[in-house]
């Protein structure tokens, strides 16, 4: 469908709005992000701005959004490079798109996983299925190599106290049928891993010179390649 000339001036301004947001971000934290300033920078009245979004809260949840896809789609970008069979090449692929997208745009990656912003809830009816995207691009590959005998589920996975499975199971009606129980706290679980070390080396939580060049961090790639038997497939 063919955008018309206002429609296509207002998804222009969003995105600059988007934009200057971002700067913002970066110069003085999401947690003082103002509509105002933004407007001012814009050169538009404040009145004018709240055209396009109705608040504050508003524009961070479309920041949240547009973050959150755009992780998933350079994940599963990398992904869709690799051979199907190749369950090894596939998750590092995913793994270093993970890190990569991260070192690439701090700000939106500390936006969505960083420190909560006071006095903002997200709306989980916008939030919660492009959150789950960046998580179901590791889960459903996991899955595939699962089905196809070329990943090997730690035993403490299987064996999940009863609070976890009852957590679980509510999660599993939501996913395909297939997905196991032990696969989805694997994910979690492989995603909180690499998550630390890029969080880690993003706020220089390591010591100066561990992480900066990426190498800790293929490190613990390597090594969960190496736990799931992913490296044999």
């Amino acid at each position: 469908m063919t955008l018309t000339r206002r429609e296509l001036k207002r998804e222009e301004t969003e995105a600059e709005i988007k934009e200057v947001a971002r700067q913002q971000m970066a110069e003085v934290g999401a947690a003082a992000l103002s509509l105002r300033s933004i407007a001012r920078e814009m050169g538009l009245t404040a009145p004018a701005l709240y055209r396009y979004f109705a608040n504050r809260d508003a524009l961070v949840t479309a920041l949240i959004v547009e973050a959150y896809r755009a992780l998933a789609t350079a994940m599963a970008a990398a992904d869709a490079a690799r051979a199907r069979d190749d369950f090894n090449g596939r998750f590092q692929a995913i793994a270093f798109a993970f890190r990569n997208w991260a070192m690439q745009h701090p700000q939106d990656f500390t936006l969505i996983y960083g420190t909560p912003i006071p006095g903002y809830v997200a709306p989980r009816d916008q939030t919660v299925e492009p959150a789950g995207q960046v998580l179901q691009t590791i889960g459903f590959l996991l899955t595939e190599a699962w089905q196809a005998d070329k990943l090997t589920i730690p035993q403490p996975y299987e064996e999940l106290p009863p609070a976890l499975q009852t957590s679980v199971g509510g999660l599993l009606q939501d996913l395909p049928e297939g997905v196991p129980a032990s696969g989805v706290v694997l994910t979690m679980s492989i995603w909180a891993r690499l998550y630390g070390v890029v969080w880690g080396e993003l706020y220089g939580h390591f010591v100066p010179g561990l992480a900066e060049s990426g190498a800790l961090y293929q490190v613990e790639v390597a090594v969960i390649c190496a736990e799931l038997g992913l490296e044999d497939s």
